[in-house]
């Protein structure tokens, strides 16, 4: 039985025996990875705690380990702490090749960065060691970066996209409730709503205001009727705004970033709506370049069907709060994530109330 564990102090030198194990095989086939000083735990404590190891047993005996952390400063200083996790020292005891322990606790690592809203796991590897990196290619990895560290350390970055597609998360300013809809109000009480926000904080509403919400007003409609088209059940007039699966950048839109994240299972799907990308640009015409998914709006097993056809939207890398956007055209001209329109408030009041952590 495969089981997937913590690692706790009394576990190091179980952790010092699986890298050494590993070590030794890779110098007895001549390809050296790790010296036998750099898996003492002695070097490793400048890096890791013990409680950043995870130990893969087999039937309770240790067979496998890796590090997952939260933060890599030094190979990735340009992604900050919490935006991603880190693979790192991942190794097999040479007894228990070939059982499939590296694509446990890569998976694991997967399942991990989804429960916790991360939507990117990284890693570096040798970059002249295929049979490794195919291990790692072959879990849906992509290279993004090749380098010679310290003019010695040949080094390939890779990076795997995480995508929740059983949560729907919403992202709000942690001083201000959840799950509210300002469409929900009408045009003139709506608009005094969002300049006492903007006279609070510029980036917590659109700078034109009216422009905005007459545009909202405007593309809710469309979207409803076009759910309904679809065989959708909307109940309320204006829905909550979430988005399927984590979506880094959107934290960046607020000074105190804070998100729910909610299973689809608990949502009447006839009473949510999807489009592939932010509403804004999948509805203006002037961005339309062909694909099928302009103008349109779909139920949960259309926007999965989108999903296998095309996989996710292009995101950029961006931060609203440091002015950070892609240089290639204006941030909401891309479609940056699939959007979510709930329709009905059951779910959502019970997590309005915090009835639901």
């Amino acid at each position: 039985m495969l089981e997937i564990v913590t690692a706790r102090d009394k576990d190091i030198p179980v952790i010092e025996d699986i890298l050494a194990d590993a070590a030794r095989w890779l110098d007895s086939i001549g390809k050296p990875l790790w010296r036998e000083e750099e898996v003492k735990w002695e070097r490793l404590s400048r890096s890791f705690v013990p409680s950043d190891f995870l130990i893969a047993l087999i039937d309770g005996q240790p067979a496998a380990c890796m590090a997952l952390v939260d933060h890599d400063p030094v190979l990735w200083p340009d992604v900050e702490k919490g935006q991603s996790l880190f693979i790192h020292k991942l190794a097999v005891k040479r007894s228990a090749a070939g059982k499939g322990l590296s694509d446990a606790l890569i998976s694991y690592a997967k399942k991990t960065c989804a429960e916790r809203g991360i939507p990117v796991l990284r890693l570096d590897c040798h970059s002249l060691m295929p049979k490794l990196r195919a291990v790692y290619e072959r879990s849906g990895f992509v290279c993004v970066a090749e380098k010679v560290l310290f003019d010695k350390y040949h080094t390939a970055f890779y990076e795997c996209e995480i995508h929740d597609t059983a949560h729907l998360y919403h992202y709000y300013e942690l001083s201000l409730p959840p799950l509210r809809s300002i469409t929900s109000l009408p045009f003139d009480e709506a608009a005094a709503v969002l300049r006492a926000y903007q006279a609070q904080d510029p980036h917590l509403t659109h700078p034109n205001i009216e422009w905005f919400l007459k545009r909202r007003y405007e593309m809710e409609k469309i979207v409803r009727d076009k759910f309904i088209a679809v065989g959708g059940k909307p109940i309320n007039a204006a829905p909550v705004y979430l988005t399927l699966g984590a979506n880094e950048g959107m934290k960046t839109w607020f000074t105190g970033a804070a998100w729910l994240r909610i299973p689809v299972s608990e949502f009447d799907l006839d009473t949510v709506s999807f489009t592939y990308g932010d509403m804004f640009p999948v509805f203006n015409p002037a961005l339309n370049t062909g694909e099928e998914w302009w103008e349109q709006v779909y139920n949960y097993d259309g926007i999965m069907k989108m999903i296998d056809r095309h996989g996710w939207p292009e995101d950029p890398v961006y931060n609203s709060r440091k002015g950070i956007f892609p240089a290639d055209k204006p941030i909401n001209h891309h479609l940056k994530y699939i959007e979510a329109h709930v329709w009905n408030d059951e779910v959502l009041d019970r997590y309005r109330r915090g009835e639901v952590e």
